[in-house]
């Protein structure tokens, strides 16, 4: 299956939820509002960082394409083309924001002084939003789907030039330690992100209600793959 597939499966089970979510909320459900809201949040929020991590990751593999074999350079100026003209990627990330706005502002709204007049309109511009948004990915994704074949099928075409020759190209280049180390560190904070949400958006900073499993978990062994490779990474630049 392809990118645009799992795409449009989430897509396709986002629209309605976010459709159900603003029905229960107009009509007076709240109950049933917040909790297809705090489905729809994840659901939404989900499908926009597919869409901006496979735009990421279709850089690093043609970087990595360019790297390990002569993979043409056309494919990364096409691709920088490919996001300076496209509007999927700032329209993905607010996308997100919009939805995680809206939904804090459904929460934590009227402790701020906010009236439930002001959710409501955030809800709805949220929606309209992120419709325009999942159309406009689709089209991005369509379009570098087609970019990536191209890509694919000229690595195709090295690979079998270099059998024909007897050449094997190297497939085993180590991962730099420092960027495992970035990583991990990134991800020993993120982890946190829905244990935040859940205890400052949904109890309302009743932390006391939240557990901290497996989030404390998670968040460790990061930290401690983070510090492994960094301690390799060092060892590597003194060397």
């Amino acid at each position: 299956m392809r990118m645009t597939h799992y795409f449009g499966a989430s897509a396709l089970l986002a629209v309605p939820a976010l459709l159900l979510t603003t029905f229960l909320g107009l009509s007076g459900r709240l109950e049933s509002h917040v909790l297809a809201g705090l489905v729809t949040a994840i659901l939404v929020v989900g499908v926009h960082t597919l869409v901006i991590l496979f735009m990421l990751v279709t850089g690093r593999v043609l970087r990595e394409g360019m790297r390990t074999r002569e993979l043409s350079k056309e494919f990364l100026v096409e691709l920088n083309d490919f996001f300076a003209r496209r509007k999927a990627y700032p329209v993905a990330l607010f996308g997100a924001l919009s939805i995680v706005a809206a939904g804090v502002l459904g929460q934590a709204g009227p402790a701020l002084g906010f009236s439930p007049t002001v959710h409501m309109l955030a809800g709805c511009a949220a929606v309209v939003l992120n419709l325009w948004a999942f159309t406009l990915e689709a089209q991005a994704l369509r379009a570098n789907q087609v970019l990536l074949d191209r890509a694919a099928s000229e690595l195709d075409a090295i690979d079998r030039e270099l059998a024909a020759r007897g050449a094997t190209p190297d497939y085993d280049t180590p991962p730099d330690a420092g960027r495992v180390a970035r990583t991990a560190l990134i991800v020993a904070f993120s982890v946190w992100l829905p244990y935040l949400y859940w205890a400052l958006v949904v109890w309302r900073g009743a932390f006391a209600k939240v557990s901290l499993h497996p989030w404390i978990e998670l968040s460790a062994g990061a930290l401690v793959v983070g510090l492994l490779a960094r301690r390799k990474s060092r060892a590597a630049a003194r060397s």
